[in-house]
């Protein structure tokens, strides 16, 4: 039996469970059922695993018993659940129609996650986000069509293209750039990330963005090898674009949940710098690390933020002054993360920057890296001034923070345990192939 199989059960049975407590047990233990059988394919057409695969699906399940353990409401549990079933199918994707179907249905629950609304600025940020997941579907499918009207057929990987075919893999693109935030493709989610609840954002920031990096990587690579000359010019732009842009608006942002949402922008960016160094051998090795410290930094961040703001979405920098001194755990936890997104070393996010810069300076683009270094330092300014407010302002009279409940305690400590394991020990993924 399949781990797709195993969750989807899972999630279709945790509908008929009243008891928050036993439905996170049985969450829970669905998805160390799903463990127990990675590796197992799908035994659908057009699905395939690798060994680069298995391990992120596995870093997948711990990130969402993380986010389960974490979660006070019990829909969200459920739709944690159906969140990991389609990102285990996407991840599995081997053919185009489905690739399209599985990135649509994560799309789709994505929607139905946020639109859990009980405020006006949660509303907002839903409505932003099915406007512009609705725009990107419409490219996704034009492009298709005119993939088809070249005469390839969906139910095989991306073949060989002429003029339309590259016109129409392109336009595909740009629909899942808009999705993964690229720029101009971004303004979406930088309102949409710090509106809804954070507890949403660290599931779609953080945990559908990652899957989805992956997949497009792993589906695309054909077309974007045999295009190159076409292709990395207009890769190269997208990437210093987004990673620069994501990184001098953070600088500006008083809203915590802003600042990460930024962040996560230029994130994309540097993810993006693997498609551009595509023909190194150590492209795939860079994808896969920077969306497994990713996951980890991100949805640990969001995760916190809703803890400690009880779901609100509007904390601001003045909000955490004097965190350090009121919970020092919950401010080592914050600001671990945060330099681990910094790139500080001996944390997940600085090895995974490291061998994207190497793959870039592997394809001979030393100015691409240069750029790509000059940002990561950038980023340190906002991540510090986080810090700052945490440990070195007096502690807020206008907002109290909340205390972590042990759940959520846990679920953090599994996540540092991920960034800080992947800090350290890279041969785990330098071994394994997408």
């Amino acid at each position: 039996m399949s781990p797709f199989v195993i969750l989807f059960i899972t999630a279709i049975f945790s509908f008929a469970l009243r008891s928050h407590m036993m439905l996170k047990l049985f969450s829970l233990l669905g998805l160390l059922v799903a463990g127990y059988f990675l590796g197992t394919p799908m035994e659908l057409i057009g699905f395939e695993s690798s060994s680069g695969v298995v391990l992120f699906e596995a870093i997948l399940l711990i990130v969402l018993a993380a986010a389960i353990l974490s979660e006070v409401e019990s829909i969200n549990i459920t739709q944690t659940l159906f969140i990991g079933t389609a990102s285990l199918a996407l991840l599995e994707s081997h053919t185009l129609i489905n690739f399209v179907i599985s990135f649509e249905a994560l799309s789709i629950i994505s929607f139905v996650l946020v639109s859990h609304i009980d405020n006006r600025s949660a509303a907002t940020g839903a409505v932003k986000m099915f406007i512009s997941g609705s725009i990107a579907t419409a490219f996704i499918l034009l492009g298709t069509a005119l993939y088809l009207f070249e005469g390839h057929m969906l139910n095989a990987p991306i073949q060989e293209v002429g003029v339309y075919g590259v016109a129409g893999l392109w336009i595909m693109l740009m629909g899942i750039f808009y999705k993964l935030t690229i720029v101009p493709m971004h303004t979406w989610a930088a309102d949409s990330y710090a509106e809804v609840k954070p507890s949403h954002a660290a599931l779609l920031s953080g945990v559908a963005k990652s899957v989805a990096v992956i997949a497009v990587f792993t589906t695309f690579s054909p077309f974007l090898l045999q295009e190159l000359a076409l292709n990395r010019p207009v890769l190269i732009a997208l990437a210093i674009i987004t990673m620069t842009l994501g990184n001098v608006l953070a600088l500006f942002q008083k809203r915590v949940g802003k600042i990460l949402s930024y962040s996560s922008i230029a994130h994309a960016g540097y993810m993006l710098l693997a498609f551009v160094a595509i023909e190194s051998s150590y492209a795939t090795t860079a994808i896969l690390y920077v969306a497994i410290a990713y996951i980890f930094m991100q949805t640990a961040l969001f995760m916190l933020l809703d803890r400690v703001g009880e779901g609100r979405s509007d904390l601001t920098l003045d909000d955490l002054k004097g965190l350090g001194s009121k919970d020092k755990l919950v401010a080592l936890l914050f600001s671990v993360q945060l330099f681990s997104l910094a790139g500080i070393p001996l944390l997940a996010g600085f090895l995974s920057k490291a061998v994207l810069v190497y793959a870039v300076v592997d394809v001979d683009l030393p100015i691409v890296a240069l750029v790509t270094l000059l940002n990561s330092a950038l980023s340190v300014g906002y991540y510090a001034w986080i810090v700052k407010h945490i440990y070195f302002e007096d502690a807020s009279t206008t907002y109290r923070l909340q205390s972590v409940r042990v759940s959520a305690l846990l679920a953090q400590f599994i996540l540092l345990a991920g960034t800080l394991y992947f800090g350290v020990y890279a041969a785990s993924i330098f071994e394994v192939a997408l």
